[in-house]
């Protein structure tokens, strides 16, 4: 699996736009397809089916089809009747989300977090894993190794390269991040945006920066770079050894995107769904169905995982207890 495809659940370029949309959204929803609803017999009244709701840019009935595996597993779960409505993209899902116009949806972290921000109603249930079966991520902060940084205290004034504002995982959340650490003002380094990690490394190790933000497993063998990220991917490719740089800083763990129901629905509901989805890759297509990209199984999560994405979107003023970061490296 390529480090675009572990990071495209949480990778939103527009996660401005994202925030701007949704509350339109959640106004004036007009999801694409769906499943209609029958006539009612007279004088019976139907259950109302659970309603999934899915991402579709395109061939909306083709994306539907796609998914049916994972609805009817659904529908055995539940042991009741499930609708499945595609919508143009993730603001619309969420939105319908908000509303209340639907009660599951696979979502993206800076997705959930933007949802929980609007209304409060939501809950992750369990999030996916990358293929070697790793619940997350870190943003991680790499110095050369003889260039004298010993921790982050030591970046005041220093050259940083990092992925714009642009890239949410890679740029604007470890931003944040490393304010949080105290990387702000006079103790703050002078920041060179790049087009993304990959280039943030090549900088340090050109010698145009003292420092830069990466992405990585942290798992695995340090000495090829660990199991996956930027690194790993630099010493793969005999562009460098690990041995060259070190690590001064990573954040928190951050998981992939969590698959996100209404918080008003009932617990024992909640149950049989995350249930379901820590099992399910014990049936390869009906996991493929809903989770294409990320192969590793699903672990049980909760909403104290996202809270570095709830933090990004949440006003300077607003702001709650600061999400636990790491000054140092963590040891192993």
């Amino acid at each position: 699996m390529t480090p675009r495809r572990v990071l495209a659940s949480i990778l939103l370029a527009g996660l401005v736009g994202i925030v701007a949309v949704v509350p339109a959204a959640v106004a004036q929803l007009s999801p694409i397809g769906g499943v209609p609803r029958e006539a009612e017999p007279a004088g019976k009244t139907r259950a109302k089916p659970f309603r999934l709701g899915i991402v579709a840019t395109a061939r909306p009935e083709a994306a539907v089809e796609r998914v049916d595996p994972f609805r009817r597993r659904l529908a055995e779960v539940l042991d009741g009747a499930v609708a499945v409505t595609p919508f143009p993209d993730e603001a619309a899902v969420i939105g319908a989300l908000v509303a209340g116009r639907i009660d599951y949806a696979p979502l993206s972290a800076v997705g959930y977090a933007t949802a929980s921000r609007l209304c409060g109603c939501v809950e992750p249930l369990a999030a996916p894993r990358a293929a070697d079966r790793a619940p997350g991520w870190f943003a991680i902060l790499l110095v050369a190794a003889d260039g004298g940084i010993a921790s982050v205290d030591d970046l005041a004034g220093r050259r940083l390269a990092i992925a714009s504002n642009e890239a949410v995982g890679t740029g604007r959340l470890p931003s944040m991040l490393l304010e949080r650490a105290g990387l702000t003002g006079a103790r703050g380094p002078r920041r060179i945006e790049t087009d993304g990690p990959a280039e943030a490394l090549q900088a340090l190790l050109d010698g145009r920066a003292d420092a830069a933000v990466v992405w990585s497993s942290l798992d695995g063998d340090p000495q090829t770079g660990w199991s996956r990220g930027t690194l790993a991917d630099f010493v793969a490719a005999g562009r460098v050894e690990a041995a060259r740089v070190r690590m001064v800083w990573s954040s928190p763990i951050l998981p992939l995107g969590p698959h996100t129901v209404r918080g008003a629905l009932d617990e024992p509901t909640k149950r049989r769904l995350r249930e379901m989805l820590i099992e399910l890759d014990a049936d390869p297509d009906v996991y493929e169905a809903i989770e294409p990209a990320a192969s590793g199984g699903f672990v049980r999560v909760g909403a104290p995982a996202y809270r570095p994405f709830v933090d990004l979107l949440t006003p300077p003023g607003e702001a709650e207890t600061p999400p636990e970061t790491t000054g140092s490296a963590p040891k192993g």
